[in-house]
């Protein structure tokens, strides 16, 4: 697995690719956990998002969830317009920017904190 902090630093290097990454979880959709954040110390956060279905999420996160996670999904980075911003600051995003680097997740492996 790679940083996150190393991942944000570059994320056009990895951009479209499957990736492993691993970090501290920063930040939980409060709404219906259908993200998270990972830290990545200096750069801007991380966003993984579950996967969606026709039917809803394939999967979600306790809202509560804290610690280390490994994500594996592919990485993008995308523009956001300022409903997206909104919304997402709306679900619990502590700053929702125009610009930000996703994983669109298929899986999570958290260890949670003790």
């Amino acid at each position: 697995a790679r940083a996150a902090a190393e991942v944000a630093a570059k994320p056009s290097r990895l951009a479209d690719t499957t990736v492993t990454v691993q970090g501290r979880i920063s930040t939980v959709c409060q709404k219906k956990g259908c993200w998270l954040a990972l830290d990545t110390g200096r750069a801007m956060p991380i966003r993984v998002l579950v996967p969606r279905t026709d039917d809803g999420y394939e999967f979600t996160v306790p809202t509560t969830l804290a610690g280390e996670a490994t994500v594996t999904g592919t990485l993008r980075t995308v523009e956001l317009d300022s409903a997206t911003q909104n919304h997402l600051a709306e679900d619990g995003a502590s700053s929702a920017r125009a610009r930000e680097v996703q994983i669109a997740a298929t899986g999570i492996r958290v260890v949670p904190d003790a």
